[in-house]
């Protein structure tokens, strides 16, 4: 009796837990955007040579005003603390990199993009491992049939990673993209961005969002 009873309860604590590893793909080890101020000339991400023949990339520019107060927190489970290595720096960050302003907002989409075109952006996007930088108020865009997959700098230039990218897109896509919904993944704090799905051709939206924060980017 008492085993029966231990084993319920075992089996109630652990319940959560299984859910929340399967809502999306494993997260890539990464570090968070920071702010850049090279002078290199704009890039699109790089097409991987397996990549199917419909894939492009390209670069854009958000259109779509939408206000923060739409935005619900993302759950801690998919928030993204930068890569842990040895550096003090980066150990003194650690508490602010674990509670990171990440939030996010899906919206009704009618058509709404496919969740395997969308799946199909995320390992392109993954398999370009590339960093990137990506200039204040322009986006990387990631097409592949119905599904466009963005990131935007929102308030400021940074550089930022195709894994860190391709995280926050498995995230839109489990929250959002798989209920026929597009997705958006903002981040609050500096340099401010944001990552997710649109239905082809529909506008990129960007979120009110600068100056709000303090500024960690300098990490000093």
């Amino acid at each position: 009796m008492k085993l029966l009873l231990l084993l319920t309860m075992t089996t109630g604590l652990i319940a959560p837990v299984s859910f929340e590893a399967e809502a999306t793909r494993p997260h890539r080890k990464c570090h968070r955007p920071k702010q850049s101020t090279s002078t290199s000339p704009k890039q699109s991400a790089r097409v991987p040579g397996t990549a199917p023949q419909a894939y492009k990339t390209n670069i854009g520019k958000s259109s779509l005003k939408r206000s923060k107060s739409s935005l619900s927190r993302l759950p801690a489970y998919l928030i993204d603390p930068d890569s842990a290595d040895s550096s003090l720096r980066n150990l003194r960050f650690l508490k602010r990199q674990v509670t990171a302003n990440d939030f996010y907002e899906c919206q009704s989409a009618n058509p709404a993009p496919a969740p395997t075109d969308c799946n199909i952006v995320i390992d392109q996007v993954y398999d370009a491992n590339q960093n990137l930088i990506v200039t204040a108020n322009s986006c990387l865009l990631f097409q592949y049939n119905s599904c466009w997959g963005f990131f935007c700098a929102l308030c400021s230039q940074l550089t930022t990673s195709t894994d860190f990218i391709g995280n926050q897109l498995s995230s839109a896509e489990s929250l959002c993209i798989e209920n026929g919904q597009d997705g958006t993944i903002v981040g609050e704090d500096a340099p401010q961005w944001e990552a997710g799905f649109i239905y082809q051709g529909d506008g990129l939206p960007s979120y009110d969002v600068c100056g709000d924060m303090l500024n960690f980017a300098s990490n000093e």
